[in-house]
């Protein structure tokens, strides 16, 4: 594929995904990004047709929808599920047969306090008799997310949501699945009431500590802020088009060239490096001793200031920035920003 280039017509604000003061009535959300939700998020976390305990201790099921009000840090002060659970054709695994109130709960409280939190997917499923439907997880997924996206309509840094590069759309949804439509991140806001697609790509990241899970979707939702504020370079930018596939592996992505390299991600360092003949050992957005080894090897064959010890992007020097993007130059490779 061929990377435009960059063109110097000004968008309008509604273009750009700032605030233009108005509601459209028609669906905000772009029809790419509904087809690709599900496909982002399977691999993020999971679909399971059963009531499992997620790592915070909270009932979960489908594809990470929490059935579950209880307080994190107070465990088992609510021991009562949220009411989707009641939507659900629970049944019985072995016999089929239905399920009713008194059984959803009586699973629900045995999967609440099995202490199964930090136990492997078949360890979980193994203490449950009831499943549901695929039907009714599709169902559930896609309330929840339209739920989510009139919160986030509703909220005054996200008015010019509608008008964003679906590539924004999705990265905006799926934090708000992860942390409810609600969250409350000051930074990331701002950059988003003002259109700043690079801080937001910056300001995303959810706390890593304790939930290495949420790592893959840190590094795919700073990918998505990144490509929407390149969609919105583009003379004639598709807004409506995903630029990023949810259906292939990130790796396999990264390396189709079908974007521009992302030097203001950690992934795109990595890419960087690849590209002009240092193996970083893997292109995850992680920087480990192989991303370190490939960026002080690259440093040292240009004579520049060697950093091993970096632990993102931002730590990298300029000049071994400015490098790798003349490297890419020279090679005909496109890079953002």
């Amino acid at each position: 594929m061929t990377i435009p280039t960059p063109g110097c017509r000004v968008s309008t604000n509604a273009e750009q995904g700032r605030p233009t003061g108005r509601r459209r009535e028609e669906p905000a959300m772009h029809q790419s990004v509904r087809e690709a939700f599900m496909p982002f998020s399977k691999p993020l976390e999971g679909r399971l047709d059963f009531m499992y305990l997620d790592v915070k201790g909270l009932v979960s099921t489908g594809v990470g929808n929490l059935l579950d009000a209880d307080d994190p840090s107070a465990f088992g002060s609510n021991p009562n599920p949220l009411p989707d659970i009641f939507t659900l054709d629970w049944f019985d695994k072995d016999t089929g047969v239905l399920a009713d109130r008194a059984e959803i709960e009586e699973e629900y409280r045995k999967v609440k306090f099995s202490g199964t939190s930090l136990a492997t997917t078949d360890q979980k499923g193994a203490v449950t008799r009831l499943r549901t439907s695929q039907q009714a997880i599709d169902a559930l997924v896609t309330r929840k997310l339209d739920s989510f996206e009139n919160s986030l309509r509703g909220r005054d840094m996200f008015a010019g949501y509608d008008g964003w590069p679906a590539d924004g759309q999705l990265g905006l949804l799926s934090m708000a699945w992860a942390m409810g439509p609600l969250f409350r991140f000051p930074k990331f806001q701002a950059a988003a009431a003002s259109g700043d697609w690079l801080t937001m790509a910056q300001e995303c990241r959810m706390t890593e500590a304790g939930n290495p899970g949420i790592i893959p979707r840190n590094v795919r939702n700073g990918l998505l802020f990144t490509l929407a504020g390149w969609v919105t370079t583009l003379p004639d930018g598709d807004h409506g088009r995903l630029v990023f596939d949810p259906v292939r592996r990130l790796d396999d992505w990264m390396r189709s060239g079908d974007h521009p390299v992302p030097l203001n991600l950690t992934i795109g360092l990595q890419k960087a490096l690849e590209t002009l003949g240092f193996d970083p050992k893997g292109l995850d957005g992680i920087i480990g001793k192989g991303t370190r080894a490939a960026l002080t090897a690259f440093q040292a064959s240009l004579a520049l200031t060697q950093t091993p010890g970096v632990s993102s992007v931002t730590d990298v020097p300029q000049e071994t920035m400015v490098a790798l993007r003349a490297g890419l130059d020279a090679r005909g490779v496109a890079c953002f920003p």
